[in-house]
């Protein structure tokens, strides 16, 4: 199998998954892909479907708990990482860091992807998870996306993709593979744009832990509600299961000390829910998702 994906793409055997996962968890996969074109990617999802090996596509890793072992093949378009601008269009691949291409078109004085500066995914994650900060969302100024189903490449417009907060019908939808995006954009002054920036940096600082491994925000907010506050009304900040414990910082945060395992993280995601649960009788939904 692994020689026969080897003669489509790059393949890695046994590979080590630390620097592709935010949480710096010690753990590891069966082998890794990456191609660098749709062909590459359609010919290795047919052959690993015909050898019934399970897959799935990573980005950044900034919203996934690893296992400590996948016994299976992690689909990375790392190398799927181009982008063109034209008529104020962003026409821009999967794999692409929606935080540099955030940054980047904003210093050209594009306005549109501004508030996403600092989200730590790749594009097509991000689109998946329907990704945001500061009030805004990547649905708002999304057009259409590329996506292989497994069958075909097709496009898809926005309004097909029943966008919700923090939720797609993509993220359900597993034999579907973004292979590329259009955003809306618009021009605007690039030092009004840069203070935007410079701002929601700022507050990103000042209110998150930034400085361990994390996947960022944890819980989505319940309607009316923070995920954050209900968190931290009940005394949960520093409460630790092994090596990961809740953010002293922000509530909705989930950090590591360095030794974290996946299983001490989703031991403390269960313990907050049941907490909430019990206190609120608020079913908080996961934003991150668990591997297995």
């Amino acid at each position: 199998m692994i020689e026969k994906l080897s003669k489509i793409c790059e393949t890695i055997e046994n590979i080590d998954l630390k620097n592709y996962n935010t949480f710096r968890f010690d753990c590891n996969a069966f082998a890794m892909i990456k191609p660098c074109n749709e062909k590459e990617l359609i010919d290795a999802i047919n052959l690993i479907k015909e050898n019934n090996y399970k897959y799935f596509v990573i980005g950044n890793g900034s919203n996934i708990i690893l296992p400590d072992y996948y016994n299976g093949i992690i689909v990375n378009l790392e190398k799927f990482n181009k982008y063109e601008i034209k008529d104020d269009v962003l026409n821009v691949e999967s794999g692409c860091m929606l935080n540099k291409i955030a940054t980047e078109i904003s210093y050209k004085g594009y306005k549109g992807l501004e508030f996403a500066s600092g989200i730590p995914g790749t594009i097509g994650g991000s689109v998946v998870g329907n990704a945001g900060a500061f009030n805004s969302s990547i649905s708002e100024v999304l057009l259409n996306i590329k996506v292989y189903d497994g069958k075909s490449i097709k496009e898809l417009f926005n309004k097909e993709l029943k966008f919700e907060y923090r939720n797609s019908m993509l993220k359900n939808n597993k034999n579907i593979i973004v292979l590329s995006c259009k955003f809306k954009l618009s021009k605007s002054n690039v030092e009004d744009i840069k203070k935007i920036i410079l701002e929601n940096t700022k507050k990103r600082i000042s209110s998150q832990d930034l400085t361990h491994p994390s996947n960022g925000s944890v819980f989505r907010n319940p309607s009316g509600y923070s995920a954050g506050k209900l968190i931290d009304d009940l005394g949960l900040k520093n409460y630790k299961i092994g090596g990961a414990y809740i953010s002293p910082k922000h509530a909705n945060f989930i950090v590591s000390d360095g030794t974290a395992k996946s299983s001490d993280v989703i031991k403390l995601i269960n313990k907050v829910k049941r907490e909430v649960k019990k206190h609120y009788n608020i079913d908080l939904v996961l934003e991150q998702e668990i591997i297995k």
